[in-house]
């Protein structure tokens, strides 16, 4: 059973049509029973690099992965290939950071994977953080990943997940109901946000931040 797929294309030819070659790929009259069960698709060529989807992903949202763009180097295709098929990071990938948001399957962009890898260290010494987000950037997939994570490796720890409006906690909520890794438990007042503070069951809380008084 395949765990990628790479579509190739001369460099004369646009990456492009290695995506739509995908995206055929997974149709039935074509090998949608071999790709079905594929984690990352690949398109690429040696001029243009490499981007990356999975099974259901539009061609529009394709991504590029970027990592150490202050190396030089001409191939960017074998570069990146090399990035993201090494042996562990691809394993870890498909185990800690695929989601499926609401039934759509998604990998993580490469801001989203180093920030929890960089929030991972800041754990392990026991130390706290900033992850700096800017709007459209997939903040509540990031905490979904982390505090999934958390979740997994932590078994003492616990999470509470604090906004300031109440869009943004129904989005929170809805992204981690649609996903599946992990129930949270809203804190409905300030008395209930205390309550499930004391009650050590509830590992994963979402509160609005006025409830702090």
């Amino acid at each position: 059973m395949a765990l990628a797929v790479n579509e190739l294309k001369n460099s004369r030819k646009r990456v492009e049509y290695g995506i739509r070659q995908n995206l055929t790929n997974q149709q039935p009259n074509f090998i949608e029973s071999y790709v079905s069960a594929v984690q990352f698709l690949f398109a690429g060529n040696t001029s243009q690099g490499l981007r990356y989807g999975t099974i259901g992903t539009p061609a529009k949202y394709y991504l590029t992965w970027k990592e150490n763009e202050e190396e030089n180097t001409t191939n960017k295709l074998e570069k990146y290939i090399g990035k993201l098929c090494q042996k562990d990071r691809l394993l870890e990938i498909i185990k800690d950071f695929i989601v499926f948001d609401g039934g759509v399957k998604k990998l993580p962009r490469p801001h989203q994977y180093f920030a929890v890898k960089e929030a991972q260290k800041f754990i392990a010494r026991k130390e706290g953080g900033i992850i700096w987000h800017t709007q459209g950037s997939g903040k509540s997939i990031t905490m979904v990943l982390l505090a999934s994570w958390i979740l997994e490796n932590k078994p003492e720890a616990r999470v509470l997940i604090v906004t300031d409006r109440v869009e943004l906690d129904k989005q929170i909520k809805r992204v981690f109901m649609a996903t599946g890794k992990s129930t949270i438990i809203p804190a409905n007042s300030r008395t209930d946000l205390i309550g499930k503070l004391e009650d050590t069951k509830d590992r994963l809380i979402c509160s609005l931040i006025h409830k702090f008084g």
